[in-house]
């Protein structure tokens, strides 16, 4: 039996060592690069795994925020989250995969890393006022909807192929929404109507959206809309952009926009058509258009998708368009030729004052003549400048006309597409009252 007992105390004291060993973790300390201050800075990270290896962090009792400019830290767990005493975070470009978000947190700078979830904890009280999650790969925001006390929200260049609106329903003190460059398909409508009184700015720009929704959307404090970078051809509830009323700067550009719907929605909004202008709407512009153009975006002309079989009044939208095509050519040659004669007055009137100038220099000694001349060269100056004013004003008068001519063709085609839509509809009951008497008439014959 003393064998069997000596082996029995050998195996447990090597298990013992063998866990004790395994069990053992180092903890490597950081500093902040100042004693003091509202903000602690820690210009790096040792290595740590988080098991064997961990990272102890100095005091921050008596601070405000952290900031960490390098290093790698994979995992921000609960434990590491309740040392953190602090209210601002800035931990960005730390290959972080997961964060867990500490209900006194109210900043929270995570740009540049790989987080694919924000744990959270089953309660409404999280003071959280600013989330800087771009440039991670979130793939959908409902991770996001206990933060209700949000002010700033930037989702931009994450991996979110679908974005629910509901999602931002309670966050009632939201003044950013910034979700562009991330290849959203989707805008998935609220199911009752959304309110977001505090809201100054929306961003969804650089996506890959083909329909837009907006008619449960109540933002009466916008002042930034960007939308530029789709494939949007309206905005479906949006009649006017002048319901917005304190709409301040809209980009719109790079889209499949209907020059019907464009013309209509920008009508009586009014666009800055220069940048030294205060007062108005700031719109950006597309640089090269092949087809129509409504305010500096391109646009087209299209048929109603659910009839793409009738094609009708395509000969007419052709017929407008060549019309504004030798619009466009016959201002561009009417401002050429207006330009070249204005060049050529000018020159003539040049020439002929500097030879009259020059003949007076010669005739000095003939003061009276040189007094009359000069009397008939001012005359006549006078008269050329009154001819050039005349011209000018001609010039002016005759781009503000053909400006005219322009939108009224615009607003035929879009009056041609509305009548088109009146023409399906009337068609559609037309036949629905047939298809009613024919019953009436079958129920009368079998009666």
């Amino acid at each position: 039996m003393k064998p069997s007992v000596q082996l029995l105390l050998v195996i447990g004291l090597w298990l013992v060592m063998l866990y004790g060993v395994a069990g053992t973790t180092s903890s490597q300390s950081v500093a902040c690069t100042k004693a003091r201050g509202p903000i602690c800075v820690i210009t790096s990270l040792p290595p740590s795994d988080g098991v064997k290896t961990s990272i102890a962090f100095p005091d921050l009792s008596h601070r405000t925020g952290l900031r960490i400019l390098e290093g790698k830290l994979s995992n921000l767990s609960d434990v590491l989250a309740v040392q953190l005493t602090v209210r601002n975070l800035w931990l960005e470009g730390l290959q972080l995969k997961s964060v867990f978000v500490s209900l006194g947190f109210e900043k929270l700078h995570l740009r540049g890393n790989q987080l694919a979830t924000l744990q959270t904890i089953s309660s409404s009280g999280y003071a959280l006022k600013l989330l800087d999650v771009r440039q991670n790969v979130l793939t959908n925001a409902t991770q996001l909807a206990p933060f209700d006390q949000l002010e700033e929200l930037f989702l931009d260049d994450n991996q979110i192929s679908q974005l629910n609106i509901d999602v931002f329903a309670k966050m009632l003190k939201l003044r950013v929404l910034s979700a562009s460059g991330n290849g959203i398909v989707q805008i998935v409508p609220p199911a009752r109507m959304l309110v977001l009184s505090e809201l100054i700015s929306l961003s969804l720009a650089h996506n890959r959206l083909t329909s837009l929704v907006l008619d449960k959307w109540q933002l009466p404090s916008l002042q930034t809309l960007h939308l530029n970078n789709n494939s949007l051809p309206e905005l479906t509830g949006v009649d006017e952009f002048n319901q917005f009323y304190d709409l301040r700067e809209m980009k719109l550009a790079r889209n499949r926009w209907s020059c019907g719907w464009l013309q209509h929605a920008l009508g009586k909004s009014n666009v800055q058509t220069s940048l030294s202008l205060n007062e108005g709407v700031v719109l950006d512009a597309d640089i090269d258009c092949t087809i129509e153009k409504v305010w500096g975006i391109c646009c087209s002309f299209t048929s109603i998708p659910d009839h793409e079989e009738e094609p009708l009044f395509l000969p007419e939208i052709g017929q407008v368009r060549d019309a504004i095509r030798k619009i466009n050519d016959r201002h561009e040659a009417f401002m050429r030729y207006q330009s070249d004669s204005l060049k050529q007055l000018r020159e003539k009137l040049e020439n002929r004052l500097n030879n009259m100038l020059s003949h007076l220099a010669d005739q000095e000694s003939e003061s009276e003549r040189a007094k009359i001349k000069a009397t008939q060269i001012h005359k006549r100056a006078d008269e050329l400048t009154e001819r050039y004013e005349d011209i000018t004003k001609a010039m002016n008068d005759g781009k503000e006309l053909e400006q005219e001519r322009k939108r009224l063709l615009h607003f035929m085609v879009f009056m041609k597409n509305k009548l088109l839509r009146h023409t399906i509809d009337t068609d559609r009951l037309w036949v629905q009252a047939n298809a009613e008497r024919s019953k009436l008439a079958q129920r009368a014959e079998t009666a």
